[in-house]
């Protein structure tokens, strides 16, 4: 693991490295480190985080669901083939997607198809703040019962949440 930036050599990031370092902070969707890195410096790291989220509310509607698309199916297909990013497989990892029970397994690919066929895009979550399986397990049975446009705003709060850890992750933000 890279050591931490501090918010002196974050601001003294080239463009090309800023955008190196933070390309995946929105899973897939390097397009948000281009632009924030325009907006060097920052004055604090929540400044850089509020700009990162700021980024994605501006954006078209359907620029947004092309960005819920790109997050992998929780303990999916991709996890089986290691196809995850590097940060999505440690996020899956940390509450034991890439280890449950065949059970298990079944009961989140039912979940996780249903609401892909319902919203047109995966269940995504940050995981990290769900902590557990069955936290995970009863949040898609919950919000599988809301419309569409209370799931894109849902979904779309839990990618910032998931961009702000993985930059906190990035950062030394003592």
């Amino acid at each position: 693991m890279r050591p931490k930036l501090s918010l002196e050599q974050l601001n003294a990031l080239s463009p090309v490295e800023f955008h190196k370092t933070f390309e995946n902070v929105i899973e897939c969707w390097p397009e948000a480190a281009i632009f924030c890195s325009a907006l060097l410096p920052f004055k604090s790291f929540t400044a850089m985080i509020g700009a990162f989220q700021s980024y994605l509310d501006r954006l078209p509607a359907d620029t947004k669901l092309k960005i819920l698309r790109l997050y992998p199916d929780l303990a999916g297909k991709m996890l089986d083939t290691k196809q995850l990013s590097e940060d999505s497989s440690i996020e899956h990892a940390s509450v034991g997607l890439d280890n449950l029970s065949a059970e298990d397994k079944k009961k989140l690919t039912d979940l996780n198809e249903s609401y892909k066929t319902k919203f047109g895009f995966p269940f995504v979550v940050c995981v990290r703040e769900a902590s557990k399986f069955e936290v995970i397990l009863r949040s898609v049975s919950q919000r599988i019962h809301n419309t569409v446009d209370q799931e894109l705003e849902i979904a779309l709060g839990e990618v910032n949440k998931i961009c702000r850890l993985r930059i906190l992750q990035l950062v030394d933000n003592l």
